[in-house]
């Protein structure tokens, strides 16, 4: 595991016309057309003993930025799900990277993820928001949000105790989306896959979805059934 140390720096960056390809490996470390802000990270890494990661994927890979449904950007990214936030590297030094603000118009592609910006209401019933997964079109969206939580070093209180170092864990979960009434806020809500939580979401074609279940064995306690449930709802309800 390595240790990041950050000195931040808020930079405005004018966006240039630059045309790329994944194919030909042309990477800028700043989108196309307009004036975005980015925060500029310089790391330092040095070796610590924290477990676990931040990170979905460790290293950089191929990844691409969409402002307004439009590709202003490729080049090699990661999503650190503890700071919430799309790193991209610096082409120009290769211990620095950008951390994309979080924006509703701009989408994030890292290899075959998509992650966007959503609100959401926490456990307080507080409006926030945060980088999900959507994982399927249409009205009524599950949404996966990753997060890597980083819990602190337990130091023994007795000889026959261990040094548990500080280990970042994973403490992901689903949400659910309705935006079938576009004249309303619509804000995420955190739900466990079951059976009953999903359906509490249909509405008057309850019953008809219930028959759906049944008629094609969909176990809803799993991501691939609630996505497939999911466009089946949001093509009859059109």
């Amino acid at each position: 595991m390595i240790k990041i140390t950050k000195l931040f720096t808020l930079t405005t960056i004018v966006l240039f016309c630059v045309k790329s390809s994944f194919a030909q490996q042309a990477y800028s470390p700043v989108p196309e057309e307009g004036i975005v802000n980015f925060v500029t990270s310089t790391t330092e890494i040095t070796d610590s003993k924290t477990n676990g990661t931040p990170y979905l994927n460790e290293s950089f890979v191929d990844g691409e930025i969409i402002v307004n449904d439009k590709v202003e950007l490729v080049g090699k990214m990661r999503f650190n799900a503890h700071g919430n936030e799309v790193e991209i590297l610096n082409n120009d030094a290769i211990d620095s990277y950008y951390s994309l603000l979080k924006r509703s118009y701009i989408s994030v592609r890292i290899g075959n993820k998509k992650y966007r910006i959503f609100t959401y209401k926490d456990s307080r019933d507080a409006v926030r928001t945060s980088y999900f997964s959507d994982l399927n079109e249409g009205g009524l969206k599950l949404l996966f949000k990753p997060e890597s939580v980083l819990k602190q070093a337990r130091r023994p209180s007795t000889s026959y105790e261990k040094y548990v170092p500080p280990t970042y864990v994973w403490n992901s979960s689903y949400y659910i989306l309705d935006q079938s009434n576009k004249d309303q806020e619509n804000h995420a809500i955190k739900i466990k896959l079951s059976k009953n939580n999903i359906l509490d979401f249909t509405g008057d074609k309850k019953e008809e979805m219930k028959i759906y279940v049944k008629e094609n064995k969909l176990n809803l306690k799993k991501e691939e059934d609630v996505i497939s449930f999911l466009n089946y709802y949001n093509s009859v309800s059109k």
